[in-house]
């Protein structure tokens, strides 16, 4: 597992975070949900973020 680096804001030190491969191609919009998680204690929030990005099949119409 590597270990990416945010960009902080000044005034603010830098945090780490964890980079499996499951969160290679994340948007700015998946780490945030993955702060928000992480910082309400959600157990495994890699896995609850990855499962939303994966979003659901459209049902088909008749």
């Amino acid at each position: 597992m590597e270990t990416a680096t945010t960009t902080s804001q000044p005034g603010r030190q830098a945090t780490t975070a964890p980079q499996p491969a499951d969160m290679a191609d994340w948007t700015g919009a998946d780490f945030d949900s993955w702060e928000v998680l992480t910082s309400l204690k959600v157990s495994d929030p890699i896995a609850r973020v990855t499962r939303a990005r994966q979003g659901r099949g459209q049902e088909r119409t008749r």
